[in-house]
């Protein structure tokens, strides 16, 4: 029995387990899958136990420090600097991938939202730099919102950005004085998610220049944000089909 897991901090929000283990029985694989919720100040003497594992899911806040204790990345994982998916070879070897694109690319297909026009990703965690990079190399102008303490994060995400695709359009904006007319706004933050759903991460009235909104967030599976947006005339698009895809691809990864 292959044996799995999701691993952050913190994980009472997760619906992994259940779908992994219903994507395995779809595939006709019996597996193991734990929920692995590690405090960051307990993340260097407990991370060792998840490299015991045939592979693992990462999620907030481990998606760029997971990194430096891999062997390999992916392409994909070079270039949105973030790994959501690790997988342990027979060798030893640690690679690391990120499965978030594939899920979040497929679910804007899905909607019928293009990846075109001005773009504002909310965040600059491993989710936002994924998305702004995403983004970004399908030519849309990014503007990523973030608190500011967390503006030197977004810049060095914009400079990765350039260097990917040196006439890419990436600006960085104080969250709190968020400004413009977007086609797409993404909510990479944790802020609506169970269970602190009173949270919105922006004032409500920038969503009147706003075309459609998708919120990461799975649970719940409507946020005050998407709510708020609905509210405004926008198009809104939640999070479980992205949740969906990245973890069917997270499984072709590990059955390879």
């Amino acid at each position: 029995m292959k044996h799995f897991a999701i691993l952050g901090y913190p994980l009472g929000h997760t619906q992994s387990p259940q779908l992994h283990q219903r994507l395995a029985a779809q595939r006709g694989w019996e597996i193991q899958y734990d929920i692995c919720q590690i405090p960051p100040e307990e993340f260097d003497q407990k991370i060792g136990e998840l490299f015991l594992l045939d592979g693992f899911n990462v999620t907030i806040p481990y998606k760029v420090r997971i990194i430096d204790l891999l062997d390999e990345l992916d392409q994909s994982a070079k270039n949105h600097g973030a790994v959501n998916v690790v997988k342990m070879l027979p060798d030893g070897r640690k690679i690391g991938y990120n499965t978030d694109c594939i899920g979040f690319v497929r679910t804007m297909q899905q909607h019928d939202v293009a990846l075109a026009g001005r773009v504002c990703v909310l965040g600059a965690g491993g989710v936002g730099r994924m998305f702004a990079t995403e983004c970004a190399l399908h030519g849309c102008d990014v503007v990523m919102a973030v608190k500011a303490k967390n503006i030197p994060q977004a810049e060095e995400i914009a400079q990765h950005i350039r260097t990917l695709r040196p006439q890419a359009q990436v600006e960085v904006q104080d969250i709190a004085s968020l400004h413009g007319e977007f086609a797409l706004m993404i909510n990479a933050t944790p802020c609506g998610m169970y269970p602190n759903m009173q949270a919105s991460p922006i004032d409500p009235a920038i969503l009147k220049k706003v075309e459609t909104v998708f919120d990461c967030i799975y649970n719940p599976e409507e946020t005050l944000l998407m709510k708020q947006a609905k509210e405004a005339g926008c198009k809104t698009v939640g999070g479980m089909e992205m949740l969906i895809y990245q973890a069917e691809a997270a499984q072709d990864i590990w059955a390879e």
